[in-house]
């Protein structure tokens, strides 16, 4: 080769930038890079020394125990404070003043609330994408479910963003559960037909197949046969195999659908108004949660409560009869109707209540037989001098 001149130029220039990269290397690179691993170590320490921008829930909880609380037991644990109330360092340092809150105004400690239809839409709108065990809503058929008719409603009219199901129990204390199905898990259209009526479907777990007596029952009584078991009985899945059940008896659950709202439609559900319903029936305690179990459980389906305390208060056993027995018109009192059968009271009186029109005449030959005594329950011993000389 005659001219070589090319080829040492270009390895010049090559071992150029060599030296100079290892140069800037040498320069540029921090003290503390590659020191455990292909990063700076010392990043670790700068990022742990910066003030906190988001704050931990127990960070909230501080000041706020009795919304953690509620928190803490209902469907939204695992959901963070800042995921609806935004970042909270301002709002924070503010309330806890020092040097720190000098220049943060009140405007600016005030958390955002994002209560609007939007804010819950943001991770509960029905989407194909999402998995469909997570808990979604399709706003359209939600109001048409529960006959809303203001489509500006807001999900928190209703529902607490800290405890959006009202649950009793904590809910990592619910009943594991086997997994449960629903048409729509697979099927983006309603679904009309049992999937028994499909050929080659595949076997799906339904509430029958174990509950049998209780799905019967259920569908014997007319109350609630618009709505399926998964309505009340909200089940969140953990695996493809399990998860859980909420048994939720929580009288503010059952005023999701029964409570009397402005924008509610007034034909159906049946609804009230709370809390003066209560109020009305001023024999049953206020402050039982159960409270609506305890009389309408006869128009879900059998059920144990687990609940000794009767609404009732005082000695009520002994003092009824001021209550159930109208004086004035003569008539038994209808409200004792909402929970107990007709045929409630002769259980105990052995007799037919009130007494028939004709009692009179031959009340002496039930006398002769039950005894006085049984008269005396509700009668004092004078009542029979009133007649009798």
């Amino acid at each position: 080769m005659k001219d070589k001149s090319h080829i040492y130029f270009i390895f010049s220039i090559i071992f150029g930038l060599i030296i100079i990269s290892q140069i800037a290397d040498w320069l540029l690179k921090p003290e503390s890079f590659d020191k455990f691993g292909h990063y700076r170590w010392n990043a670790i320490g700068e990022i742990q020394s910066q003030k906190l921008v988001n704050q931990n829930i127990k960070v909230c909880s501080g000041c706020h125990n009795d919304i953690f609380q509620l928190h803490e037991k209902d469907a939204h644990y695992n959901v963070p404070c800042v995921d609806c109330h935004g970042a909270g360092n301002l709002h924070v340092a503010f309330h806890k003043g020092g040097k720190d809150a000098i220049n943060i105004t009140v405007k600016q400690a005030v958390l955002k609330k994002e209560y609007n239809l939007e804010g819950c839409l943001y991770c509960h709108r029905k989407l194909a994408a999402r998995p469909s065990d997570f808990p979604q809503v399709d706003v359209a058929q939600h109001f048409k479910f529960l006959n809303i008719t203001d489509p500006k409603t807001k999900c928190t009219d209703c529902h607490s963003p800290h405890e959006p199901i009202f649950l009793l129990t904590d809910v990592r204390q619910s009943r594991l559960h086997p997994i449960v199905y629903r048409c729509n898990d697979c099927h983006n259209k309603p679904v009309k037909s049992s999937y028994s009526d499909v050929s080659n479907h595949p076997k799906i777990f339904e509430c029958k197949d174990c509950h049998s007596e209780i799905v019967n029952d259920f569908n014997q009584r007319p109350h609630h046969n618009y709505v399926e078991c998964r309505t009340c009985h909200l089940f969140h899945k953990e695996d493809e195999t399990i998860g859980r059940i909420y048994k939720n008896g929580n009288a503010k659950f059952c005023l999701l659908c029964h409570e009397k709202k402005s924008f509610k439609s007034e034909t159906y559900p049946p609804k009230i108004e709370w809390p003066s319903h209560i109020s009305k029936l001023g024999y049953i305690k206020s402050g039982d949660e159960k409270t609506c179990l305890n009389c309408h459980s006869n128009q879900i389906h059998k059920m144990v409560l687990g609940n000794s305390n009767s609404p009732h208060k005082g000695n009520w056993r002994k003092e009824h009869k001021n209550f159930a027995f109208n004086k004035t018109n003569n008539k038994m009192n209808s409200s004792c109707n909402l929970c107990h059968q007709k045929d409630f009271c002769s259980s105990c009186h052995r007799l037919d209540m009130p007494h028939p029109a004709d009692f009179a005449e031959g009340h002496k030959d039930i006398v002769r037989k039950k005894g006085k005594t049984l008269c005396y329950n509700c009668h004092g011993r004078q009542f029979c001098a009133t007649c009798h000389e």
